[in-house]
């Protein structure tokens, strides 16, 4: 982190405007108690389309003491969380690095890339390649004995936001991870304005089913912005706190989005039809 007044930034965000972007307040995010399983915490340092390679990294057990039994979201938990990445302090080093992610740049505007875990399994590696249409984000490729090709769909079910630096508009991304019994089970990122404010995804499991939301991750943005609408990612991906078999995707799946909403606020989010496709051919060499 580069930035030396992020940790001053943080104690500053306090006005009733800041936290209205973050959805913040005293109590934490409305559904702060149906987020208390998500304990594991992966820090996605700053970056943009021009870094090759990011390193992800486990900030768990520091993440833990600095947050306590505070609720997420609440004014608070930001201040800790802001406190804990002080950019002077010894919080990243090697041995936090929980996944490196490189990204090659292809023929033309072809993006692709990798995610690997340095654990061992039962998380394996993916391969993504960044597409260029208006209702497909990326196309994840699982390193595994019986490979599968995932795509992470963009809808826009909900109503773009007005903010002093004009209209956000507000993705969903959805993806479907296939089952040992040859079914599939959906995912899907979403973001709720209003609810939890702009700077905040939740991953929920089978989106479409009556009930609770089956949260599994929650990614939000660590700066004083009022949006995802940036030409750079910064933030934290809460996850449970056992590394499932589905994390490396989970992980990749935001990375993939994080690149669609820099895009978006670039003008690049849509381009042409067709070229993903022959973009994996060419690249992955798989069908």
């Amino acid at each position: 982190m580069t930035e030396g007044g992020f940790v001053v930034g943080w104690e500053q965000h306090t006005s009733s405007s800041q936290l209205a972007r973050s959805g913040a307040s005293e109590i934490g995010y409305p559904d702060a108690a149906n987020l208390a399983h998500l304990s594991r915490a992966l820090y996605f340092p700053r970056h943009d389309r021009k870094n090759t390679q990011l390193a992800v990294h486990d900030v768990s057990t520091k993440y833990a003491a600095a947050t306590g039994t505070l609720p997420i979201g609440c004014t608070k938990y930001l201040v800790a969380v802001g406190a804990m990445l002080n950019p002077h302090g010894d919080a990243l080093d090697n041995t936090t690095i929980a996944y490196d992610v490189d990204f090659n740049l292809g023929d033309g505007d072809a993006v692709i890339g990798s995610v690997k875990s340095r654990a061992p399994a039962p998380s394996a590696g993916v391969d993504l390649a960044i597409s260029t249409t208006e209702d497909e984000a990326a196309v994840l490729i699982t390193n595994s004995e019986n490979p599968s090709k995932i795509p992470l769909d963009v809808t826009y079910p909900i109503t773009p936001s007005s903010t002093r630096t004009g209209t956000v508009k507000h993705p969903y991304f959805t993806f479907e991870v296939p089952d040992d019994d040859d079914k599939s089970t959906v995912f899907q990122w979403q973001i709720h304005p209003v609810q939890h404010g702009r700077l905040r995804y939740t991953l929920v499991r089978n989106p479409e089913q009556s009930g609770s939301p089956d949260i599994q991750a929650v990614y939000y943005h660590l700066r004083l912005d009022d949006s995802f609408a940036l030409p750079y990612s910064e933030g934290m991906l809460l996850l449970p706190a056992l590394q499932s078999s589905e994390e490396s995707v989970v992980v990749t799946s935001a990375i993939a989005m994080l690149w669609r909403l820099r895009e978006l606020h670039t003008g690049k989010g849509k381009i042409g039809k067709g070229k993903t496709d022959s973009k994996l051919k060419r690249l992955f060499g798989k069908k």
